[in-house]
Parts: structure tokens; C-alpha cells; sequence
């Protein structure tokens, strides 16, 4: 899809169309707002005059730059969604972002927070290295960093990919009805450290203790940033996920 290159946008294009829209509240539709830093200033700068509401997605590198980060504060970033994948350093490995280093998280996040950032981390659960104390582990980091939102995601070796392809040579592929390849609700491939369904098991666990009235308290206290944006999207995953139930 992205043919191995990072494409851009002028930034005129960019804030001409960002402008245009009526709403106030706008999702830059970027897999990494920080994947070229100089170009990233240059259009917080041309986006800062429009007075709007925006969030990103950008790797945990974008907190190493605070001229990044008050820039992006200053024209209107409210949160950005940090895929830090697992709080298990050899996990994070498991993907190939090596540049996540796990012990430098908590500080990360603490910088993001000093400039009025909320962060939304990205997770997955069901890599080799993962037991069971994952998930225990995992919300343990979130509420005591003050962590705003988290999305979870089960591991799911989509059709053609490299863990598609391992996974199916080590038998551990357990369905190709590709309808249960949603990351959400089914368990597709058989974990290492765990069985499938002690992964969905924990899966839910975190969601629904993350979206606990408890916990949405915990971290929200510990770290009051941009509660008028974060509040209402933990309530509404709260609301969210009891209806589903």
C-alpha cells in the first residue's frame, strides 16, 4: 500500500483542507505524524491559525522532541495514539520496534502529559513472549503512568504476512475463516505461553478493568490532562463495551 516510502502532502494542501472542514474536532489521518519531524513543525505552524481540535497517530520517538510537541500543542493537538504494542521489552521486539524501549515509556509519557498532550496507547496481547501476567502487567503500567485511552488489540496473523506464514509453518494457525480476523473477538492462531482461550479471556479482562469507573478515576487523577477530550471517550468505551455485554 505505501510502497516502502514515506509520501507527504504539501502543507499548504494539508491546511487549505483543514480549514475547509466545519467541525472543530479534526483526526489527521497519519500512521506517524512524526515520521519526518521537520516537515511535522511546519505544518503544526500552518495548522495553528485555524484554531481547531485535532489527534494522530506517531511513534514514541515524537516525545524525544519537545519543539514537536509544543508545537503540536500549540496548534491544537489534543492526543496523540502511541503504538507501544507491549510493556514486555522482548515483545516489542517480536515487531521489529527496537526503537521502543520499554524502560523510557513512563518518561515518555510524562513529557507528552507536561505539554497538555493526552495519550492513547496501542496493545496487543498474544506475542511469544506473552504469559498470562500480561495482561496484569500491562494495566498495572497504564494506571500508574496516566495513561488517558488505551486500545487493545489481540495478535492476528492476517493472510500474507510474515506471522501469517511462521505461524501456519509451526501449525499453530487454528481457522481460515477470515471473519474471526477481526483482532477482537476471536483468537485465530494458537499463543505460545497461553492457550487461545485464556488470551481471549485476558483480552476482555483489560478492557473491561481499564474501563472500569476504578480505573478510569485512577488514571485520570493522576495525570488531568485534556479531561474535557479524554473523559467523554473513556465514558463512551465504558458505556460501550457494558452494551456489548
Amino acid at each position: 500500500m505505501y510502497n516502502s516510502h514515506l509520501r507527504k502532502r504539501p502543507v499548504e494542501a494539508v491546511a487549505q483542507e483543514y480549514a475547509s472542514f466545519r467541525g472543530r474536532v479534526i483526526i489527521l489521518w497519519d500512521d506517524n505524524i512524526a515520521g519526518d519531524i521537520t516537515y511535522a513543525k511546519e505544518l503544526f505552524r500552518a495548522l495553528a491559525p485555524h484554531r481547531k481540535w485535532w489527534s494522530a497517530q506517531a511513534s514514541i520517538r515524537a516525545a524525544d522532541d519537545d519543539e514537536f510537541l509544543e508545537l503540536a500543542a500549540r496548534s491544537g493537538c489534543k492526543q496523540l495514539f502511541i503504538g507501544l504494542e507491549s510493556v514486555t521489552q522482548a515483545s516489542v521486539n517480536e515487531v521489529s520496534k527496537r526503537f521502543n524501549r520499554v524502560d523510557k515509556y513512563a518518561q515518555a509519557i510524562e513529557r507528552i502529559h507536561a505539554h497538555g498532550i493526552a495519550v492513547q496507547a496501542g496493545i496487543v496481547f498474544g506475542f511469544d513472549h506473552d504469559t498470562e501476567a500480561v495482561f496484569e502487567e500491562t494495566l498495572e503500567f497504564l494506571e500508574l503512568s496516566g495513561v488517558q485511552n488505551a486500545t487493545f488489540n489481540i495478535l492476528t496473523p492476517f493472510p500474507g504476512t510474515p506471522l501469517h506464514r511462521r505461524l501456519e509453518t509451526e501449525g499453530r494457525i487454528l481457522t481460515s475463516d477470515w471473519s474471526k480476523y477481526n483482532s477482537r473477538t476471536d483468537v485465530v492462531f494458537q499463543p505460545r505461553l497461553m492457550s487461545p482461550e485464556a488470551l481471549l479471556a485476558g483480552y476482555r479482562h483489560a478492557n473491561a478493568r481499564f474501563y472500569s469507573w476504578g480505573s478510569i478515576c485512577r488514571r485520570l487523577s493522576r495525570s488531568p490532562v485534556q479531561l474535557s477530550w479524554t473523559l467523554p471517550l473513556n465514558l463512551a468505551y465504558a458505556f460501550a463495551l457494558r452494551y456489548r455485554r
